[in-house]
């Protein structure tokens, strides 16, 4: 017997060698783009600022979120049930209506403001029957009247790193089984999880062209809705300061860095993002038999960088997979993964995981997941069971 999987391994493979050398054109059969997910729904990657109503009775501020569905080979898919859910900001939780795509694979869902100002991540979901996608997170920034703008200076700063990925990321970054339908046994009660310790991140601010000599109030998260948290710095002889801080990060969004010498010289960055990246991880297709070779594509990686894992997730089963692999400058790839002959029946999870190129102190690494689901063949009845 073991000498039948070895032989069988070794098969496999000299067939992923094969659809190495061949993967030129395996590739040309996928039409999604370097940028667009791989999850196959997408929200718009700019931010939307909504002013919120000043005064009490004025009509409620409302913004719009659009999703846009494609197929494999970059066609719109029409009649598509998309959700839509805040994943974090103020309005964390409220429900949002679902919509169907239109003839242009577009769907969208409006919602007004809240009682807080703050930055709303949305996120949008479909389901094919096997899997829930998961697109990109999209920023709605509520202010509570206009935004507060540094004094016209020559003083500028930087933040470096300029973002933060943390490690719940990786959940909202990652295709997911379709839930099973529940039980009708009763289920033990369970204890609530404990919420996670806030994440710490740390970032060095670089002032230039400040007064001499001067202190200098260095604010982050200053912007509308934020969590301020304030450092001091000290200028040169020249007017520059360097300042390396730890901060409490805050949600997903992009978050104001201010400082200012009160001696009218301000100044501001707007460039610190949570999270560093959004990752998309997907297999075409993602069901197949044992000795079967799927396609692993990624999208929204570091660019120009090597994949450290992308193997299937939990257990000793590993596939064969070709050295030094790595994304493009889009932060791309698309790598054939072969299921091994002697793979058990059952559902498997794809892990990509990209070293996170910020630097010191921007979270953890980039990572998605994938599912897939190992069967006798390549398509099975819905009610498909395994029974061992």
């Amino acid at each position: 017997m073991r000498r039948v999987q070895l032989a069988a391994a070794a098969i496999g493979v000299g067939v992923l060698a094969g659809v190495v050398l061949g993967r030129g054109a395996l590739a040309a059969q996928i039409g999604l783009t370097n940028t667009f997910p791989a999850s196959r729904i997408q929200l718009d990657v700019a931010p939307t600022s909504v002013n919120m109503p000043r005064r009490p009775g004025d009509p409620a501020a409302k913004t719009t979120v659009t999703a846009l569905v494609e197929d494999w080979h970059g066609a719109t898919v029409p009649n598509v049930l998309v959700g839509f859910a805040i994943v974090s900001g103020p309005n964390k939780g409220r429900a949002l209506a679902s919509s169907r795509t239109n003839s242009n694979g577009r769907a969208s869902v409006s919602y007004p403001n809240g009682p807080e100002p703050g930055i709303d991540a949305v996120q949008a979901t479909f389901t094919d029957g096997l899997e829930v996608h998961r697109s990109n997170r999209h920023f709605v920034i509520w202010l509570s009247g206009p935004p507060a703008t540094a004094i016209r200076s020559p003083a500028t700063i930087t933040a470096k790193p300029n973002c933060f990925q943390p490690a719940g990321a990786v959940k909202l970054s990652s295709d997911t089984f379709k839930a099973l339908a529940p039980r009708t046994t009763p289920k033990p009660a369970r204890t609530p999880a404990a919420s996670p310790s806030p994440e710490v991140g740390t970032t060095t601010i670089t002032g230039d062209n400040f007064n001499p000599f001067s202190a200098v109030l260095v604010t982050f998260d200053a912007g509308p809705g934020g969590l301020p948290q304030s450092f001091e710095a000290q200028t040169d002889v020249f007017g520059h300061f360097s300042r390396t801080i730890q901060v409490v990060e805050p949600a997903e969004g992009v978050h104001l860095i201010r400082a200012d010498d009160f001696r009218q010289r301000e100044a501001d960055d707007t460039n610190y993002q949570i999270p560093c990246y959004q990752p998309s991880l997907a297999l075409n297709p993602p069901i197949g038999p044992p000795g079967f070779v799927t396609f692993a594509v990624g999208r929204g990686f570091p660019p120009n960088s090597p994949i450290a894992f992308l193997n299937w997730d939990g257990g000793g089963l590993r596939s064969p997979l070709p050295a030094n692999i790595r994304t493009d400058a889009a932060g791309a790839f698309q790598i054939p993964v072969l299921v091994l002959y002697h793979d058990l029946l059952g559902p498997r999870m794809l892990r990509a995981i990209v070293p996170n190129d910020q630097g010191d102190g921007a979270g953890v690494a980039i990572e998605a997941d994938a599912p897939f689901l190992v069967t006798p063949g390549r398509s099975q009845p819905s009610d498909f069971s395994l029974r061992r």
